[in-house]
This record gives C-alpha cells, sequence and structure tokens, in this order.
C-alpha cells in the first residue's frame, strides 16, 4: 500500500511491520482452522467455542461466544463430555459480566492475573467427574 502523505508513511510502516495488514487475520483463521482439524473448535446453533485440551486434562477455553440463551450451557455440557478431560479453565476479564456465568456454572474462582496492559482477569476453574462406565462398574 502506498501512502502520498510523507509525514503519515514513516508511522504506517512502522505499524505494518508489526501489523502486516492481513497477517493478523490469516493468524487468527489459522489458529481456528489448526483447531477444526484437531477437533478443537465447537460450532451450534447461536454459538462457539474454540478450546485446547492439554496433556495433563486441563481443557483450556480460550475463545467463546454466545448469542442465544442456553448456548453458553449447551457447549459447557458438550465440553464436559471430552475425553481425557479433567478439568475446564478459563480466563475472563475481571469487569465483565461473564464472570456470574461461571460462578452459575460451578466454576470455582482459582485466582487471578494481571495482563501486561494491567487488566485484571479472573481465573475460574471446573474439576470434571468422570462418567462411569458399564466396564468401570464392574
Amino acid at each position: 500500500m502506498r501512502y502520498r502523505c510523507s509525514v503519515l508513511a514513516p508511522n504506517v510502516r512502522r505499524f505494518e511491520r508489526r501489523w502486516p495488514r492481513d497477517g493478523v487475520r490469516r493468524m487468527i483463521f489459522d489458529a481456528l482452522y489448526e483447531s477444526a482439524q484437531r477437533g478443537e473448535l465447537l460450532l451450534i446453533d447461536g454459538g462457539f467455542c474454540h478450546w485446547h485440551l492439554r496433556r495433563d486434562g486441563q481443557l483450556t477455553i480460550r475463545e467463546i461466544i454466545s448469542t442465544r440463551p442456553g448456548a453458553g450451557s449447551e457447549m459447557l455440557a458438550r465440553l464436559m463430555t471430552v475425553p481425557g478431560a479433567t478439568c475446564i479453565v478459563a480466563k475472563c476479564p475481571a469487569t465483565l459480566e461473564a464472570n456470574g456465568w461461571y460462578h452459575r456454572r460451578g466454576f470455582a474462582l482459582a485466582g487471578t492475573e494481571i495482563t501486561r496492559f494491567g487488566k485484571v482477569l479472573n481465573i475460574w476453574k471446573l474439576s470434571i467427574v468422570p462418567v462411569a462406565t458399564a466396564d468401570s462398574l464392574k
């Protein structure tokens, strides 16, 4: 992209070096595509959840969006059935009303964290009780 204003051009070039025009967008879509390939992207009517299951069993919610009542609870129910998951962890800015949603769903406030920009994040954790199977009851 060429700019006619010589005063603006150096600042724009500096910004483009940090954030290439389509680089950020491509990075987000690449991450979502890779998550979908691993089966770590949940899409339902009225919501979506991008998550990751660590080797130690912690399922981390990276992004969750709900556009209709009940969609968040439906996604949580599905996440609780992910094989190998022992707990679900989510971080939420302390100023958002979504913290109440985590509390009402049984998440425990595990701590807080301050970002490099000074925002306070609440860290929510929900332990998952393994579902008993017929084989495990024998």
